[in-house]
């Protein structure tokens, strides 16, 4: 029997594997998913990082629906599913999620304080703003990273954004994968920026 979503399930494997080699993700975790049709959508599958270091194919993508109802592949969903199909149940302008752990932004994340926009690939993100705290993997996470993009519909029609999750790690989101990518990318520039510039100062 073929693999449904084939190609989007490929292309969201290599761009884990882009997000290890660049350092944006680390063996503590990272995780996204991709919405390929109504109702209908892929994910990472749990300890992925830890375990492969990201070196993942398109079998070991998981498909599912909305309520996380498995589809289709027989590995384990990634813990943060709850977070990434609440986002993308409910709120159309997003395609994709990425929660990452980049090397540079989480000396943000460890101090608690939002990332200026330094450059001019995140002047229309702006500063990378702090999600509330919960704990992770929990509901209550899930709930807060809705609630933080919600109110944003019309900024990403526009652009995709970027927010940290205090203590934990980023979430990025895009129209799709490959806005998404972009800003976890971006943000960490920043991030590098922030800390190394104060050397020049």
């Amino acid at each position: 029997m073929s693999m449904q979503f084939y190609e989007e399930r490929k292309k969201l494997a290599k761009t884990m594997k882009l997000l290890w080699d660049r350092k944006l993700t680390n063996a503590a975790g990272g995780n996204a998913a991709v919405r390929v049709a109504e109702n209908r959508i892929i994910i990472t599958p749990s300890m992925m990082s830890e375990h492969k270091h990201c070196e993942i194919d398109a079998d070991n993508i998981l498909l599912c629906d909305y309520d996380l109802n498995v589809l289709e592949g027989t590995g384990v969903l990634s813990r943060e599913s709850r977070m990434h199909a609440m986002l993308l149940k409910n709120i159309p302008e997003i395609g994709a999620v990425i929660h990452a752990h980049p090397e540079y932004t989480m000396v943000y994340v460890a101090a608690r304080k939002p990332i200026p926009s330094v450059t001019e690939a995140t002047q229309k993100m702006g500063d990378c703003q702090l999600i509330a705290q919960a704990k992770a993997y929990s509901q209550d996470l899930a709930e807060n990273v809705y609630d933080f993009f919600k109110d944003k519909r019309e900024q990403l029609k526009k652009t995709g954004l970027c927010a940290l999750l205090p203590l934990h790690g980023t979430v990025a989101v895009g129209k799709h994968l490959e806005q998404a990518f972009s800003v976890v990318e971006r943000v960490e520039c920043d991030a590098k920026c922030g800390i190394f510039g104060k050397l020049i100062e």
